[in-house]
């Protein structure tokens, strides 16, 4: 709990632009840019989403969205995305979360 207090206290002014996961919709499309590389996510159902990236460590494959985790530390906010924090997906297949620090999040709502 102290690595989350500290990074709250020492980042509150980069934790900006958020993202509740139960807005987004089947259709829709998450980019989600971080220091490395950007992500994109055509989501599926509640947190499914199919991943593309240009990173070959980064394959395209059916991923699980978890949320963001705050600094180095292993607390995470589930269903959330944030500026500032980072993103934790994992694989459908060999379930291997990854996790980057996000600059900016992006989000295509199909209007039906």
């Amino acid at each position: 709990m102290t690595d989350l207090i500290a990074y709250l206290k020492a980042s509150a002014e980069k934790v900006g632009d958020q993202l509740e996961l139960g807005d987004v919709r089947p259709g829709d499309e998450l980019r989600v840019v971080t220091r490395h590389t950007d992500y994109v996510f055509a989501i599926l159902d509640n947190r499914t989403a199919n991943l593309t990236c240009l990173r070959f460590d980064r394959p395209h494959a059916r991923v699980k969205i978890m949320g963001c985790t705050f600094g180095n530390s292993s607390s995470i906010k589930p269903d959330h995305l944030f500026c500032g924090g980072n993103l934790e997906f994992a694989y459908e297949l060999d379930g291997a979360a990854k996790t980057t620090a996000i600059q900016a999040i992006y989000w295509r709502h199909e209007a039906k």
